[in-house]
């Protein structure tokens, strides 16, 4: 999954092991497992999850195109998520209404949904077992609801988990052009959208049904990072990988 608005924290941006890791290129794309537990799952490419961002400019009508055939070539298969409900959360850290923020993150959101819809039947279209789903369609799922117990509970008690967390929520709250004051109430609402999809970074095999499960994004993400490292309480299912997967030329 992925930090919408292009936010990735203040922690190293190689992360841990960066030299070390396999730098493998597919077509036009630089894939790199974050540890050679991930490699493996990439190696299998059995299922991925692509969470596209809103208000990201990466992802772009043509970028998904490319993107998407690639995937399609690469992994058995391919679940889409655009993160609906989990966006709501940022406004309301905005100070929107209720009612707005949901108007606001249903909007985005469906332009979002309609831009890959297009960019995926350019290529093709979806194959049997592939999908593009509504974060809010997914939420009811048993696994999801029980991590996302387990996530709220760690970061009650993790203080490294909560401050990456509240980094990455700071920068998108700037990204947006709110100035501050950062207070911990407004903190935590942002750091909701971040809830919202850790979930897939500790259980999507489960939530999707898959043997083995690669999430994965064009930057380094503290947060995924953190969570691979072992580095704080919450800890990836089996079967569970992390890469950058990013185009050749930004490599």
């Amino acid at each position: 999954m992925a930090a919408h608005g292009d936010a990735t924290g203040g922690a190293d941006r190689n992360g841990p092991g960066a030299a070390n890791r396999p730098r493998l290129h597919r077509r036009s794309f630089v894939v790199e497992p974050f540890s050679e537990a991930c490699g493996a799952v990439w190696e299998l490419r059995q299922h991925v999850v692509f969470g596209v961002s809103p208000g990201n400019s990466y992802f772009n009508e043509a970028r998904l195109a490319v993107l998407l055939d690639w995937l399609r070539a690469e992994f058995a298969r391919v679940d889409v998520v655009v993160p609906d409900s989990a966006l709501e959360h940022t406004y309301l850290a905005l100070d929107y209404d209720a009612r707005r923020a949901a108007r606001k993150a249903r909007a985005e959101t469906n332009v979002l949904h309609n831009r890959v819809t297009r960019a995926w039947d350019s290529v093709g279209g979806r194959r049997a077992g592939d999908g593009l789903h509504r974060m809010s369609e997914l939420v009811p799922h048993p696994v999801y609801r029980e991590r996302l117990v387990e996530c709220e509970e760690a970061l009650a008690e993790d203080e490294v988990l909560w401050d990456t967390c509240a980094e990455m929520s700071r920068e998108v709250l700037t990204l947006k052009g709110f100035e501050g004051p950062f207070t911990t109430e407004r903190l935590r609402r942002a750091v909701r959208y971040l809830l919202a999809e850790l979930p897939f970074f500790l259980a999507s095999a489960e939530i999707f049904g898959a043997p083995t499960s690669l999430n994965f994004y064009h930057r380094p993400l503290p947060l995924a990072e953190l969570v691979f490292s072992g580095k704080s309480l919450l800890r990836p299912g089996p079967g569970q990988g992390y890469a950058t997967v990013r185009p050749v030329q930004s490599a």
